[in-house]
């Protein structure tokens, strides 16, 4: 059984996630590959040099032609292009992608190789009408958030933001989708979180589709795991009496990931005595005097985020929409618990006063009152439990296992 999972890039969550399946599948004896635009694992398990994604440069007479092209019959890729260039500076989003590619991943000798293609985050590099029009091997798509089964955006909130700018042209790249997954003769969905499962089977794109499965994404249980929170404090200069909250998103100003709320929240709490350490790009505001605030920029290795959970006292996650994030998981695996927002896979497992808690409204006030509470209560959460719940729930043994069964079954269907 030869598997290759195909993602944009390896880096960020969906990415990271896609890379740990992938090495857990092949530990436990599972042939493997992962393919990306930055790393390329093949079946032997070598990393290699892919001149795959590789850009070459158009020749002077390649530029001239593809022009002459583009004013004699444009593709609907390029007329997308027009109509997205034009609308731009109107619109309010976090990420917008189309349906579309400039690689031919069908042509690939690993997807040809492949008894199963796992689907990852495969924006900007996969081709939905081509690829699924000659691509009939198995496919299993695990879903890192909504964009399969949305048009251009990638969550409902900046869908509804943006409809009146883009609705009919959001609903054909829907459309457009949709059809091309309906060429799908044997396929999967697999959603980390219930909730975004529920939100893909409401959305009748892959009806199709027989298996439908609630996976877990698993992590490092040996790089992530509690340390002593004092020793780590001095190590890095915390104050021992300080209240640490920990903050994590790729992007630090991403309006989805909830800081505006955290900030407002906090500017209510000034009397408690907080240090907030944010993970992240991007700059971060210094608007409240009383609160220290510790940004660190980016985080590049496991361990060195794995030091900052251990020694946080909680980890606050403000997400107005999110699926599973992967820095929730690896809070729970240090030992740290979660405070968070009545959405998405939070509140599949936050449970009250054991791995977290979890603010009812999205609001910064109900942030705050949720933050404060917290505070009071804090030393009757117990490490190790949070720690046992990581190892129950998000094991590779745990997801490996899940995926086997899934790959299974549908090679079976395919005789």
């Amino acid at each position: 059984m030869k598997i290759l999972h195909i993602t944009t890039k390896s880096k960020g969550g969906a990415g990271i996630a896609a890379l740990r399946l992938h090495k857990a599948l092949r530990q436990s004896g599972v042939s493997s590959a992962y393919l990306s635009t930055d790393l390329s694992i093949d079946f032997d398990g070598n990393t290699i040099e892919d001149p795959f994604f590789s850009y070459k440069k158009p020749s002077f007479s390649e530029k001239v032609f593809s022009k002459i092209q583009m004013l004699l019959s444009p593709t609907s890729f390029q007329k997308a292009k027009k109509n997205l260039v034009k609308l731009d500076k109107q619109l309010d989003y976090e990420m917008i992608s189309l349906p579309y590619s400039q690689f031919d991943l069908h042509k690939h000798k690993w997807v040809q190789e492949a008894d199963i293609i796992n689907l990852h985050w495969v924006c900007g590099i996969l081709n939905y009408n081509s690829f699924f029009n000659v691509c009939k091997k198995p496919i299993v798509w695990t879903l890192h958030d909504m964009n399969p089964f949305l048009g251009l955006f990638h969550y409902n909130g900046d869908e509804k933001i943006n409809l009146h700018l883009l609705n009919e042209f959001d609903n054909n790249i829907k459309k457009l989708k949709a059809s091309a997954i309906k060429l799908i003769n044997i396929g999967a969905i697999v959603a980390p979180s219930r909730w975004l499962l529920e939100e893909a089977i409401k959305s009748k794109v892959f009806e199709t589709f027989r298996a439908k499965e609630i996976i877990s994404n698993a992590i490092d249980l040996i790089k992530f795991k509690p340390q002593d929170k004092i020793e780590l404090r001095i190590k890095k200069s915390i104050p021992l009496n300080s209240f640490v909250l920990l903050f994590v998103s790729g992007t630090i100003d991403c309006h989805r990931k909830g800081l505006d709320l955290l900030l407002k929240a906090l500017s209510q709490l000034n009397h408690l005595p907080i240090t907030i350490i944010t993970v992240g790009k991007g700059q971060i505001m210094r608007t409240i005097r009383s609160i220290k605030i510790i940004p660190l920029g980016k985080v590049d290795t496991a361990t060195e985020m794995a030091t900052w959970f251990a020694l946080a006292d909680v980890l606050i996650l403000p997400s107005r929409e999110d699926n599973l994030p992967n820095t929730m998981l690896e809070s729970f695996a240090c030992g740290t618990p979660v405070i968070s927002f009545k959405t998405g896979g939070m509140k599949e497992h936050i449970i009250e006063n054991i791995t977290g808690s979890i603010a009812e409204e999205i609001t910064a006030a109900s942030l705050a009152k949720n933050i404060e509470h917290f505070y009071t209560s804090k030393d009757n959460y117990n490490r190790n439990k949070i720690r046992e719940y990581a190892e129950i729930n998000f094991s590779f043994n745990k997801q490996e296992e899940s995926y086997k069964k899934v790959y299974q079954n549908l090679l079976k269907e395919s005789i």
